[in-house]
């Protein structure tokens, strides 16, 4: 809480080079297509607890610590860099750890034009996981993915962020890949000129052999306390399939210039 207020003061109290607004990431977990500016760093963080309920077995906790580094190379490419510092997992196997490092890199392809229609912004991610921690907190396997990115300005103050993709998952039981198909979808609103709210689906399929695929709902709230710092919260449930009946995160993004 300490470091947290700390990143806040500094980042109210340094004046920008020029007005960008911070976009933040938290509490969604639709990708945006909206670029950080070439020698910006976005750093959005936060936390997510969840609790999914197994036939037969214990119901399984999730604590995870997120935090990611968004640095912005050129105008239209983006490095993003993911890492969980902490995760703690209780229910039939229990422990605390660190978790998987991503690392991914945005390329945007078609820039929209700001308070404009069309078009959107359109971009793609290409992104690795790489296992730092072994089951139950990660699976051991690195992992392979790619998403198509859309933004786009809607008529009274709405916006719709895309995303659509596949991945390979690592497996262990046999060892080899199993794809995945990924789709998010986040409607947003804003409420007040700081205050934002969202409506987030998300689906993916089976991430293991003999699963099931998931289809969930997030919702929340997002509120930019200055140009360059916005705090968020967001619940998930799960509508159907093979995943955590509810996630609770909340979240921090900081922009520096």
């Amino acid at each position: 809480l300490r470091i947290a207020v700390a990143i806040a003061l500094m980042a109210a109290g340094v004046p920008t080079a020029r007005a960008d607004e911070i976009e933040p990431d938290r509490a969604e977990v639709t990708e945006s297509a909206r670029l950080v500016p070439p020698g910006a760093l976005l750093v959005p963080s936060g936390l997510a607890y969840s609790r999914e309920r197994r036939g037969g077995r214990p119901a399984q906790e999730t604590f995870e610590a997120e935090a990611d580094l968004r640095i912005g190379l050129l105008h239209d490419l983006e490095l993003n860099l993911g890492w969980s510092p902490l995760v703690r997992v209780r229910g039939a196997d229990d422990d605390a750890g660190i978790g998987d490092v991503t690392l991914g890199v945005r390329y945007r392809f078609v820039e929209g034009f700001e308070d404009a229609r069309w078009p959107p912004h359109l971009g793609v991610k290409v992104f690795a996981k790489l296992p730092a921690a072994e089951e139950p907190i990660g699976t051991g396997r690195p992992d392979f993915g790619v998403l198509l990115l859309a933004s786009f300005e809607l008529p009274h103050d709405f916006e719709l962020e895309v995303n659509v993709g596949a991945a390979a998952v690592g497996q262990t039981r046999p060892n080899g890949y199993l794809a995945q198909a990924i789709a998010t979808a986040s409607l947003s609103y804003d409420i007040t000129p700081s205050l934002l709210g969202f409506l987030e689906t998300l689906f993916n399929s089976a991430d293991e052999r003999g699963g099931r695929g998931l289809l969930a709902v997030n919702v929340g709230l997002v509120y930019r306390l200055t140009r360059r710092l916005a705090i968020g919260a967001g619940v998930q449930t799960s509508l159907a399939g093979q995943g955590p009946d509810h996630v609770v995160r909340t979240g921090l993004s900081v922009l520096w210039r």
